[in-house]
């Protein structure tokens, strides 16, 4: 299985046990506790600790109902589609990344109406 829905259904295993958390809230803590361990990880060990923290964020979707793989296909879709905005525009590599950035945020704007 494709790493991210192997993740989901581990977690669904696990959950069956009753190991889970009770509600989103502990496994939001967890990707906040993973974050902190990314950040200070030693450098062999940041792939591990980025590892825990996707895994982590797939447990969140879960008890949030929400499927992950399909989340994650939208969002793909979702950036793309801005990106593709954003990189047609004139000049676009010489940009600074603030000017890169601010029209991200345009596009963003007249997408979400």
């Amino acid at each position: 299985l494709p790493a991210l829905e192997r993740a989901a259904k581990l977690q669904k295993r696990a959950a069956r046990t009753g190991f889970d958390w009770p509600d989103a809230n502990g496994a939001r803590d967890k990707i906040l506790e993973e974050i902190d361990e990314v950040e200070q990880a030693a450098p062999e060990k940041v792939e591990e600790e980025a590892g825990d923290l996707l895994f982590a964020a797939v447990n969140f979707a879960r008890l949030l109902k929400i499927d992950p793989e399909e989340a994650l296909r939208k969002a793909n879709f979702k950036f793309e589609c801005r990106f593709r905005a954003i990189e047609t525009a004139p000049g676009f590599e010489q940009m600074s990344l603030a000017e890169k950035e601010a029209l991200w945020i345009a596009v963003k704007g007249r997408q979400s109406d």
